[in-house]
């Protein structure tokens, strides 16, 4: 999956197992990741036990803790990507939790801090893992338009 420039891709799927099969793949080669998840970085640690190191786990949650980024907060949600990615060039962020995103601020603002965050990529990748059915088509077909790849399992 390593590339010159960075690139935005979305994995439409009911669970990210292609996700996550991808990622254990790069973490392997040494490559770093920030998984943004709407599951408790502890599940995540244990999911990717053997490569855990070279990944930092961000949770979608209102609490109040360092690995928690607010939902609601689409600024800090960018914030979080940026520093990551200022420190670790060639990367990957992996995004499982548009729906609680949506859910927040509703899809308009939501595409629009992807794009944003799109921008800011260099050379590190931005994985999107949905289940299309979870969302309206237009929606999908909205993320499907910025993305540079789709990938359907």
């Amino acid at each position: 999956m390593n590339s010159k420039e960075g690139k935005l891709v979305m994995i439409k799927e009911r669970v990210p197992l292609r996700t996550h099969e991808m990622l254990r793949r790069e973490l392997k080669k040494g490559r770093k990741a920030l998984y943004i998840s709407k599951h408790s970085p502890r599940q995540l640690e244990m999911q990717f036990k053997p490569v855990k190191d070279n990944m930092t786990a961000l949770w979608l949650s209102p609490r109040t803790e360092d690995d928690c980024i607010p939902p609601m907060n689409l600024q800090r949600f960018e914030q979080s990507i940026v520093d990551f990615l200022k420190d670790n060039d060639d990367s990957i962020v992996v995004l499982n939790g548009l729906d609680v995103l949506y859910m927040w601020n509703g899809i308009r603002p939501v595409i629009n801090s992807i794009k944003r965050t799109k921008g800011t990529l260099g050379n590190a990748e931005f994985v999107i893992s949905l289940d299309p059915k979870e969302y309206y088509p237009g929606y999908v077909g909205a993320l499907e338009r910025i993305s540079d790849e789709v990938v359907c399992t």
